[in-house]
């Protein structure tokens, strides 16, 4: 199981985004972003960071988090039901030396030495991560990155808020690929840091070689990571699983996750 955390107050802040998540301090002395959805969208924030670590793509820790009644925010409002507060909520660590990035802060990337310092590949890396898992909730106007600029020497993109992959958490009903629209790809941030769209040819074939392989070690790892949902969510994992198994890992998808990714890298730069 993750480890389980135990909030020391009440709530720091809510976050005014998505179903409100709340910053809170736990006993390990860290902050944490709680996110206190319905046991289905938490179980898709711990899948979505588990097979981040596994494709190597930089995420917040996370935890679990037990948080007492006289912890969560007093005006709680619509958006913070107490029964979604009575079981184990899902935490992320906050990172304090991160910018959020939204339409101010990408222009950031404008400045060449700012620009230099951050793994570019990375952005298209997190692109077909998105294409594979069905996430339609990181785009032009919800980039859900985060730059860790904690180390002078590099900034690397850090991925959160796993909450509405799989087309929004609808597994059960299958999978379908998410439109360019939908796609980080077809934003002002990949404009920038790919300018004429230079040594693309070689980026996009070697995303789309480790891409075959990091799929290959989530499967793997497919079991232990359903290991770590709380049985008191009530979710039945054998059936997770083997939707997992059927929609996310068969060879029809990957290759079509692969066609989208092409075809919006095309799209996108066909003109430059």
């Amino acid at each position: 199981m993750l480890p389980i955390r135990k909030t020391i107050h009440e709530a720091v802040k809510t976050f005014p985004t998505g179903a409100r998540p709340i910053l809170v301090s736990c006993d390990d002395y860290n902050d944490w972003v709680c996110k206190h959805d319905p046991p289905k969208k938490l179980v898709s924030e711990i899948l979505g960071s588990k097979f981040a670590e596994i494709w190597k793509i930089n995420t917040p820790q996370t935890c679990l988090i037990n948080i007492p009644d006289e912890h969560i925010p007093q005006q709680s409002g619509e958006y913070h039901q107490l029964i979604n507060f009575r079981k184990l909520c899902f935490g992320s660590l906050f990172i304090n030396n991160a910018v959020h990035l939204d339409y101010t802060s990408v222009l950031m990337f404008n400045d060449t030495s700012f620009r230099n310092k951050i793994k570019k590949e990375d952005l298209l890396k997190i692109a077909l991560f998105d294409i594979w898992l069905s996430n339609e909730d990181r785009k032009h106007n919800n980039f859900n990155l985060l730059v860790d600029i904690s180390k002078s020497s590099g900034y690397t993109f850090c991925v959160f808020d796993h909450g509405e992959i799989f087309n929004g958490t609808t597994l059960e009903k299958g999978l379908y690929q998410i439109t360019e629209d939908e796609s980080i790809i077809n934003t002002d941030l990949t404009n920038i840091l790919f300018k004429k769209g230079r040594k693309l040819t070689e980026l996009v074939y070697n995303i789309v070689e480790s891409f075959y392989l990091c799929v290959s070690e989530c499967e793997k790892s497919l079991t232990e990571i359903i290991s770590l949902i709380p049985a008191e969510w009530g979710i039945d994992t054998e059936a997770l699983e083997q939707n997992l198994r059927k929609e996310l890992f068969n060879e029809i998808w990957l290759k079509d996750c692969e066609t989208s990714f092409r075809s919006f890298i095309q799209i996108k730069f066909n003109n430059k």
